[in-house]
């Protein structure tokens, strides 16, 4: 009871908090909808607690043990101080979870949202690399297979073949680095089996019309080598109807093939190797325009009509500026989406030394973006923006690592990376033309340490500091719509820093089934530099620099982890200090690039249960205030309130020689800012708390290896936008991103 009593005094006298429950292990999953309200949260949540005993009569099978490897090593997630969540296999199955912003929408305290310019916005605590940052780096760090993506556009890629997703809160920078002041995710794909096999499965869904295929094998040479080869296509419909052009937007294509081989050599060490090359075309986007005085917030609308096109996107433009080719091709309404190519290599090696082991993991990722948005509306100002990207990042990390079972155990290790970035911003103004054309060329090395020492049995000291060299040079080339045709002007600029980041935790073994933590950690992110669309030459040629500050954070983390013999309770208290946040917003059509000082504080909570052999409950809860401190004002993507929970039954006795399924889940984020924070010129850009309702039923017949599945995500047809701004021109237009309606589909598979 005093566990119930302190987590309600909690919830009774923090600001704003956040609490997440996370319920997990391949059975089924469900959903209740719970009160915003903090004192109705602080007696859910002492409920939850309270159900454990009378959950562990109930229980006949023993808690499944779920291995993360968040610390760089495999533990019990149980092990883990801090708030991390795993979303296992069956949970991405159950509802479809294909893509990094339905993979979002189970995280509490997590939003994510896509801009036109193709700068993918995923922000944890209320705080993430805004839209229009195109040149910025990420908050929260995105891994695949271990190898950082350091380009918020591949958040975008489809997620194809994955074993497991992780998550984990808070400032990781001893560990994964710079791009993970907030926290990171972990992408696991599947590798080769030892045996022959694999599965194939094709999905229609009906409300739009989209098909999908996908499907992987496993081929072993021999008992040392193994190839597992799984690919993917898909066609996505459109959601919102563009009466200028007379179809359903966004429609898309997707592909994706991946390559993965393991070795296992005479000596005992394990050679693993990745492919994967992914294509992605989009036929229009999923934004409407809208007038100010048509509506006083997001109304639903899902259909459109484009103003006629700018006469200069109609001549389209190739000129010569300081020996660089800057193109933009001939634009029409039709010609409106975007492509993205993406190519990713991996090699890791694992090494054993004794008891030691050595890691080596390298990584080369490469992407080519291309889009064309149109924010003009009928009756409005004529413009359409072309945005054209070429990225390359080769990655080197090596690490040693002592046994875990020492009293004194730990990680170090050495990281490199150097990435390439150049993107042309360009826009068509009526007659006239601006754009910003950048070359960033990054390299940056590092050296971290991470130890445990066991002061006792029941207490330990974790430890972790990183020392961080960067560099950046860039030069830019810009044209301001204000300027005569053929004026450019051309700047360079050029930073190297160094940082010390580190962090300090306390470890407490209450009892052998509870873990108390808390802990310190500090972080930090380089110099960005600025892009936008420039007025005139001199907004960026005339600045002091090309990139804006440093972005620190300090955390402070208190929390613990109570197992039961059929489930547990992870609960973390958070609040973090982060000065010079880089942000990007739209002010009247401009890009504004700046920084201010961010406050966020909340509570996380997340639970799991077995309630029978038969039904589990996962459950998570966020509650959470952000604050913009300079300017007294809110923040974008920061819901004061999110909640998932996912009920699951999953039986082999209901229907003879078949294993059945169902999975019911509710997701739920209260009224938060889309955009800019309040302000006169953004005044919709809030929108109201949306709560989406997703299911799953599914039949598995044991002989053949057929299971097919209906599946449904946003049941009840919420109608919400999920990013805003307001366009250029004096009528102040609204341009919202309209979230996907209902889907409904059948999904069946085959595996051998």
């Amino acid at each position: 009871m005093n566990i119930i009593r302190n987590i309600s005094t909690i919830f009774n006298s923090t600001a704003c908090q956040d609490s997440h429950v996370h319920a997990e292990n391949g059975s089924a999953k469900a959903s209740l909808s719970l009160s915003t309200k903090k004192s109705s949260l602080a007696i859910a949540i002492a409920g939850t607690i309270a159900l454990g005993p009378v959950a562990e009569a109930m229980a006949k099978k023993d808690m499944e043990v779920i291995m993360v490897t968040v610390n760089k090593r495999s533990e019990s997630l149980l092990e883990v101080a801090g708030s991390v969540q795993v979303l296992d296999e069956n949970l991405l199955q159950d509802f479809q979870l294909d893509e990094m912003d339905s993979v979002v929408d189970f995280i509490p305290n997590a939003t994510f949202s896509a801009a036109p310019s193709g700068t993918p916005v995923l922000a944890i605590r209320g705080i993430g690399t805004r839209a229009g940052g195109a040149m910025l780096e990420q908050d929260v760090g995105l891994f695949i297979d271990g190898v950082w993506a350091g380009r918020n556009n591949q958040m975008q890629a489809g997620l194809m073949d994955v074993g497991m997703i992780d998550i984990v809160k808070g400032t990781q920078a001893t560990l994964y680095g710079r791009n993970a002041l907030v926290g990171a995710i972990s992408v696991t794909t599947k590798k080769p089996g030892d045996r022959f096999g694999g599965y194939f499965q094709i999905s229609n869904e009906f409300e739009y019309g989209s098909k999908a295929v996908e499907g992987a094998i496993d081929i072993p040479v021999n008992d040392k080598l193994a190839f597992r080869v799984a690919g993917m296509y898909e066609e996505v419909g459109g959601w919102i109807h563009n009466d200028g052009v007379g179809r359903d937007e966004p429609e898309s294509e997707n592909s994706s093939v991946r390559i993965t081989g393991v070795y296992y050599t005479d000596n005992d060490w394990t050679i693993t190797g990745k492919l994967q090359t992914s294509n992605q075309e989009q036929v229009g986007n999923s934004f409407v325009r809208l007038l100010e005085g048509q509506f006083t917030e997001f109304d639903g609308t899902d259909r459109f009509t484009p103003a006629a096109e700018p006469p200069t996107a109609l001549r389209g433009f190739s000129e010569t500026a300081f020996g660089v080719d800057i193109i933009a091709p001939i634009l029409t309404n039709a010609d409106i989406g975007s492509e993205r190519d993406f190519v990713d290599t991996s090699l890791k090696l694992d090494i054993p030394v004794g008891d030691y082991e050595i890691t080596a993991i390298t990584g080369f990722n490469q992407m080519d973006y291309t889009a064309a948005f149109d924010p003009s509306i009928l009756g409005g100002p004529r413009v359409v923006a072309w945005y054209d990207e070429e990225y390359e990042q080769f990655t080197q990390e090596i690490r040693l690592t002592s046994p875990a079972e020492d009293d004194f155990n730990y990680i170090v290790g050495v990281y490199y990376v150097d990435q390439t970035v150049d993107r042309l911003t360009f826009q068509y103004l009526n007659n006239d033309q601006r754009f910003w054309y950048g070359e960033q060329d990054m390299s940056a090395w590092s050296v971290f340490a991470s130890s445990t020492y066991s002061i006792n049995e029941t207490l330990r000291l974790i430890t972790g500091a990183r020392y961080t060299d960067e560099g950046k040079d860039a030069d830019i080339i810009v044209h301001g719509n204000r300027e005569d045709d053929g004026v450019y002007a051309n700047a360079t600029d050029s930073i190297d820093e160094s940082t010390l980041d580190g962090s300090i935790t306390l470890e407490f073994d209450g009892s052998d089934s509870l873990l108390i933590f808390g802990g310190i950690a500090t972080g930090s992110k380089r110099p960005g530099l600025a892009s936008g669309n420039p007025v005139n030459n001199t907004d960026f040629v005339g600045a002091n620099s090309l990139f804006i500050p440093t972005e620190e954070i300090l955390t402070f983390e208190v929390g613990f982890k109570y197992e039961m013999a059929n489930g547990y309770i992870n609960a973390t208290v958070f609040d973090m200090d982060i000065s010079d946040f880089q942000n990007a917003s739209f002010n009247n059509g401009n890009l504004v690039i700046s920084s201010f000082d961010v406050d966020s504080r909340g509570i996380e909570l997340d639970t799991y249960h077995y309630l029978t052999d038969e039904i589990t409950l996962k459950t998570g809860f966020g509650v959470m205030d952000v604050e913009d401190v300079s300017n007294n004002a809110e923040v974008s993507g920061a819901p004061k309130f999110s909640a998932n929970v996912t009920l699951t039954y999953e039986s082999d006795a209901l229907i003879s020689n078949f294993i059945s399924r169902a999975s019911v889940n509710i997701s739920h984020k209260s009224s938060h800012w889309l955009n800019a924070t309040v302000g006169e010129s953004n005044q919709y850009n809030e929108i109201d708390a949306v709560t989406l309702l997703n299911a799953n039923m599914s039949l598995s017949h044991l002989d053949s290896g057929i299971k097919v599945s209906l599946f449904v995500k946003n049941l009840t047809d919420e109608e919400y936008a999920d990013f805003s701004y307001n366009a250029p021109g004096a009528n102040n237009d609204y341009i919202f991103g309209v979230a996907k309606g209902r889907t409904i589909g059948l999904e069946a598979k085959y595996s051998f």
